[in-house]
């Protein structure tokens, strides 16, 4: 047997893991930068952390395990379009969600690592290349369909009933733009001409050519045939893909009451889809300290404590962020291991 595809393995693993220890690095001295700059304001935060209601903590971290079981119902259900033998269970979905996480938080790559991990983890079903791509499309136009579908109508609110900074209401104005020209470019890929050119570039990079080696004139359903013919799966698709985003908000809803913050749940659902908007930008993995900053700040200037609201952005992060790493390390490697066994 060949040595070749276990050297790449090895190799790809060892950037992995040094990615992985590098935005950590990261992320610790920007933490430290910030608790120190804002000691007097966090310091008696973080001694209340002792004082955190374990019940609101576990309630945190279920709504955050909520996230993953919520993605993976968004592929099962447009998987359900296409008759495949064996179908991937709930669980191995779910898992594909965390390990795509892990590749998305550790390759600064706007989210094309974690979705080339999806591809090649329903390549293993046996559905057709043209029918994958369409289907990893369909549900990122539902992703941006749902994003869409809070970030409007919290638009208006602003405008028309609850007084907010204009910095917010400029984000959110922004965002509105923003997933619209996605969603149109996304689905731009829909057309085949324009797929093979991406692809024949994406060969060119030494990361992407063992993973991409397929034949693309399989299959052939497109987007927009697909949101023609199944519109009620893609309605369920984006009603879970909005639940995705209210789960992840509790998180950070039931991290502050737990420090003794009773604040309104629309205001942290506003503070944290202004955030989403700021982190659409591929500059770090995981928008690392971009997505923190984002998140204390808007969460400010809607009237949080500082201190509380920076205790509440670490914590989240380390359940949203940090804790998901290891564990999509840890399935990637088991997955390995099976393959070469």
């Amino acid at each position: 047997m060949s040595t070749t595809p276990k050297n790449e393995t090895g190799n790809q693993e060892e950037k992995i893991n040094t990615s992985y220890w590098v935005w950590t690095a990261i992320f610790i001295v920007f933490a430290l930068v910030l608790v120190i700059h804002y000691l007097p304001e966090i310091k008696k935060e973080f001694l209340l952390l002792k004082e955190v209601k374990v019940y609101w903590l576990i309630l945190a971290i279920c709504f955050q395990l909520l996230t993953y079981l919520f993605a993976a119902i968004v592929y099962q259900i447009l998987l359900t379009a296409y008759k495949l033998d064996p179908f991937p269970t709930l669980w191995e979905l779910s898992k594909a969600a965390i390990i795509a996480l892990f590749f998305n938080q550790t390759v600064p790559s706007g989210g094309l690592s974690g979705n080339t991990y999806i591809f090649n983890f329903l390549q293993k079903f046996k559905l057709p290349v043209s029918d994958t791509i369409t289907l990893i499309v369909t549900e990122m136009v539902c992703y941006y369909s749902a994003i869409e579908a809070l970030i409007i109508p919290l638009f208006f609110s602003c405008l028309l009933f609850f007084k907010s900074p204009h910095l917010v209401k400029v984000t959110l104005a922004a965002g509105i733009l923003i997933f619209i020209i996605l969603s149109a470019l996304i689905l731009l890929a829909g057309k085949k001409k324009f797929l093979v050119s991406i692809f024949d570039r994406l060969k060119k990079i030494k990361f992407f050519k063992k993973k991409l080696s397929f034949d693309f004139s399989q299959g052939g359903q497109q987007e927009i045939k697909f949101l023609k013919e199944e519109p009620q799966k893609v309605i369920k698709a984006i009603v879970f893909q909005l639940l995705v985003l209210l789960a992840d908000s509790a998180t950070v809803f039931a991290l502050f009451w737990g420090m003794g913050i009773e604040i309104s749940p629309f205001v942290v659902i506003l503070a944290f889809m202004s955030t989403r908007i700021i982190a659409i930008l591929p500059i770090t993995p995981g928008a690392l300290v971009v997505y923190e900053s984002s998140m204390v700040l808007f969460f400010t200037s809607l009237g949080a404590p500082v201190g509380t609201s920076i205790v509440v952005t670490l914590l989240y992060r380390l359940l949203s962020f940090w804790l998901p790493m290891p564990a999509g390390l840890i399935l990637y490697r088991r997955e390995i291991r099976t393959k070469k066994g």
